[in-house]
């Protein structure tokens, strides 16, 4: 009766009110005109091609687009290895560079590849996570751009993840997240590199005042042909019981930026709900309370035994 499947925990789509055609304004279905944007308010109308989905059953991802971006400059990449792991690594190309999203595609494949050998050889969790953003690096140093003077070059954030038994190792660069969500053991795994992050931890300000500032998005760090000359950060999670691991784009983190809020809003699904109901989920609620950023969601349910 509450309109999700039994099965999966997907919440169900429903039809859109009759005459409705934009999703902005509420404009009739009339006022789209032939290339596809409101002929009232002037937003783009959405289709299939604004969402990209992947259900491995025991991990989803989604990207969309979502309500005011022109193209998808996030990316991810996502991997079951049956008995052996999971690797995923999402990316958010930075939107004042060059070719951002091939930068982001291009990071997001190059050190997904690294990390799926690595699952097969069984190599060293840490060493391969390094090598991945390491080729990631390498590799969206070579991405083509263009020399207008006011872009920088192609860059982008990188955040991934690879579970093998009962070792979850986490990498970063910038400020996409990564957060592990279980019954009285939520907390998020990722530090932004960002200046807001590190003005607090300098004790130069407060949380409340990094937020005022207009640097709050600044990054620090980034994967480019520019980008700062260190090493990305790491993090080794062992879990002990059962739980999500959600790996997200900041156009989800700034609707809900607390393990806490993610937390709730998982809650409200079935129990039991699938990594795809559940990355549909939190993308749906980033649109619905603004999307105002591409929003990239990836799940993976792990269970230690």
């Amino acid at each position: 009766g509450d309109r999700f499947c039994e099965r999966c925990g997907a919440r169900l789509g429903e039809a859109a009110p009759a005459g409705i055609g934009c999703h902005a304004c509420g404009a009739p279905v009339e006022a789209i005109d032939g290339d596809g944007y409101c002929s009232i308010c002037g937003v783009r109308a959405r289709d299939a091609s604004d969402r990209i989905e992947l259900d491995l059953v025991i991990a989803a991802a989604v990207s969309d687009q979502g309500l005011h971006h022109r193209r998808n400059e996030d990316a991810f990449e996502l991997a079951v290895v049956p008995d052996q792991g999971v690797a995923v690594v999402v990316c958010d190309g930075i939107s004042t560079a060059s070719s951002s999203d091939v930068a982001a595609g291009t990071a997001a494949k190059v050190a997904a590849e690294v990390l799926m050998d690595a699952i097969g050889a069984g190599s060293d969790g840490r060493q391969a996570m390094v090598a991945a953003v390491g080729a990631a690096q390498e590799a969206v140093g070579q991405v083509p751009w263009t020399t207008r003077a006011d872009r920088a070059l192609p860059s982008c954030t990188l955040v991934s993840a690879l579970w093998r038994s009962d070792e979850v190792i986490v990498a970063w660069v910038g400020d996409s997240r990564a957060y592990w969500l279980a019954r009285e053991d939520s907390r998020q795994l990722t530090v932004d590199d960002s200046w807001a992050e590190e003005e607090v931890a300098e004790g130069r300000l407060t949380a409340e005042e990094a937020a005022r500032d207009a640097r709050l998005h600044s990054i620090t760090h980034w994967v480019g042909a520019d980008a700062p000359d260190r090493p990305p950060r790491l993090v080794t999670l062992r879990p002990d019981r059962p739980g999500l691991l959600i790996v997200c784009t900041d156009g989800l983190w700034n609707y809900a930026p607390s393990a806490a809020e993610l937390s709730a809003l998982i809650d409200e699904l079935p129990a039991g709900a699938a990594p795809a109901a559940v990355a549909r989920s939190l993308t749906d609620t980033a649109l619905a309370r603004g999307g105002h950023d591409n929003i990239t969601v990836a799940v993976v349910d792990i269970d230690p035994a």
